[in-house]
């Protein structure tokens, strides 16, 4: 379907407006074009100031995240087990396991060396072997040069926030009382060239990191007294403002300084440039406008036709197409006589309907795929986190000699573990998916030295050919071990049982724990009713996010209060017609 052009007009077209208000704003605009100039140029100003402010703001924030990015990193260091390990039984360890723990310690300093550019040297000083292990100096008996310049610094009273040894800055924190030492080095230069990045936002700029009490602590300007004198006109109040400027005269010259907070080192980032530097471009701004008013009358009468011309005509057929698309005809097209950018957007708009219409064929299947990913996603969140206990439990059987004990939960946990981790079919049959939150059941009541015992019932008038997503049940039977029973109760009882009548399997699951309050199951239902675009890593709420995506409403986890005392959850799936 080709568009013509419409030939009835109305009155007032939006160009004719257009052009007549551009004349009644031009006769005002001659006469106070003066004050105007100047007015601009103050508004140009501050805007070129609050420019410049938010640029130093971005980065010295950037350079404050990965400061703090690298404090993380070392408390992550410092936390890590293998180290917390060789601390508490560095005198006991074997030759072997000593070498194996120091190894996987270097291993993670390496790799937090490669987490940022900023970081020289990453070390620690563990007391337990005598030993400092570094990326630099490598693995060093006690006492050397490095421990004794970091045991120096750590010497310092009141703890800085970092600490200077000449040109050198380290991040030094302890851990254990002092068993544990881990120490790292900024590089220098790279400190250097972020702050020669935010220099070179103007070419007579400088940057400098500092405070009042330790001065100028690094600068880009060849003068460190020239950074220590504004530094100095700065007031501690201003100081301790975030994301400040202000004006000061110095020796005759206006600078702008822009001051932020660097908090991870507990210093302050300067930025100082010459105002004349900013307000250059402004100079021009008188010429510039005079000039362009004389422009605007000579091409008046041009731009009254043009208008007309190029814009209300073409404007008027894709209005139209617009009207004629709102009444659903996918079908239209816009032929376009011309190259000029209006040629582009009647391009578009055919492209526009020509996607529309695919996009309508095409979105059940996208949002079939979209179904299937967030399917996946939720999946993947659902991780056991009871292996440790599993494996002590079974080296204490193995220490009292209860051999047979141990190997059935190993071979327990080898199902167990064989079931979650195996590749194929998002989808297993009921039978399998009930039988392995039973297996996972056993393990847990063994792992709770049997205080704690399950009861259960056999799958029944349940069809072989349903199939479940994997990873359904074990989640709401771990929630039960988690939280029912942390009281310490000693006859704990869990409760399973299956149903299935007219094309609805339920699944329940209940306990006989005292823990659970009224206002607690009314919680619970409340989040369990809430729709969610993202992806919740709660365990009974990831469950239920999965079986709506798969199954639609009327599906889904329901919580009340048990008959033997505790809490009740129904796992409820609405199998459509054909499924079973």
């Amino acid at each position: 379907m080709k568009l013509r052009i419409a030939r009835k007009k109305s009155k007032w077209y939006v160009y004719q407006k257009v052009i007549a208000i551009f004349i009644l704003l031009l006769l005002p605009l001659i006469t106070m074009n003066i004050w105007f100039n100047y007015k601009g140029m103050s508004i140009s100003k501050n805007a070129i100031l609050s420019s410049s402010l938010a640029g130093a703001t971005f980065y010295s924030k950037q350079l404050d995240k990965e400061m703090y990015f690298i404090r993380n990193l070392q408390l992550q260091l410092l936390n890590d087990k293998d180290l917390q390990k060789l601390s508490f039984r560095g005198s006991m360890l074997e030759n072997y396991e000593e070498v194996e723990l120091i190894e996987q310690v270097r291993d993670r300093q390496m790799a937090l060396i490669a987490f940022s550019d900023y970081i020289v040297n990453a070390g620690v000083y563990v007391e337990a072997v005598g030993k400092t292990i570094s990326t630099i100096t490598g693995v060093t008996n006690t006492p050397n040069s490095e421990m004794s310049l970091i045991a120096s610094l750590l010497s310092m009273k009141p703890k800085p926030s970092f600490y200077q040894s000449g040109d050198r800055i380290f991040l030094i924190e302890s851990e254990n009382n002092d068993g544990i030492w881990s120490y790292i080095e900024i590089s220098r230069p790279k400190l250097l060239e972020a702050l020669e990045q935010i220099a070179d936002l103007y070419q007579e700029s400088e940057v400098l990191i500092g405070s009042k009490e330790l001065g100028t602590v690094l600068t880009t300007a060849k003068e460190v007294q020239e950074s220590n004198m504004i530094l100095g006109q700065i007031s501690e109040q201003s100081l301790q403002e975030q994301s400040t400027s202000e004006m000061k005269k110095v020796h005759g010259v206006n600078y702008f300084i822009i001051h932020n907070d660097v908090s991870a080192l507990n210093l302050s980032l300067i930025m100082y440039v010459n105002q004349n530097e900013i307000t250059r471009p402004l100079n021009q701004f008188t010429t510039w406008s005079y000039l362009l008013f004389i422009i605007a009358i000579m091409i008046m009468v041009l731009y009254a036709f043009s208008v007309n011309l190029m814009i209300h005509r073409p404007l008027s057929r894709l209005v139209k197409a617009f009207r004629m698309l709102e009444a659903d005809n996918l079908n239209i097209m816009i032929e376009s006589r011309t190259n000029d950018e209006f040629h582009y957007v009647f391009s578009s708009f055919n492209n526009m309907a020509l996607k529309l219409k695919n996009s309508i064929r095409e979105n059940y299947e996208q949002k079939i795929a979209l179904q299937h990913s967030q399917l996946k996603q939720l999946q993947s969140q659902i991780n056991p986190h009871f292996l440790y206990n599993s494996f002590f439990n079974i080296y204490m059987m193995c220490k009292v000699g209860d051999a047979d004990s141990a190997a059935e939960l190993s071979q327990k946990l080898g199902t167990y573990y064989q079931y979650i981790t195996r590749s194929g079919s998002d989808e297993v049959p009921f039978y399998k998916e009930y039988q392995h939150a039973l297996d996972y059941c056993e393990i847990q009541c063994i792992r709770f030295s049997n205080r704690i015992t399950f009861e259960y019932s056999d799958v029944k008038d349940v069809p072989p050919s349903i199939s479940v997503p994997r990873l359904i049940i074990q989640p709401i039977v771990e929630n039960v071990f988690e939280h029912a029973f942390e009281d310490g109760t000693m006859e704990g009882v869990i409760y399973m049982g299956t149903e299935y009548a007219d094309g609805r399997l339920r699944v329940t699951v209940e306990d006989n724990g005292k823990l659970v309050t009224g206002a607690m199951i009314e919680q619970m239902r409340d989040k369990l009713a809430i729709e969610s675009k993202y992806m919740e890593k709660t365990g009974l709420i990831n469950v239920n996010n999965r079986l709506q995506l798969k199954y639609g409403k009327g599906s889904g986890l329901f919580v009340s209060r048990s008959a033997y005392g505790g809490l009740r959850v129904d796992l409820i799936i609405v199998v459509e017609e054909g499924e079973d």
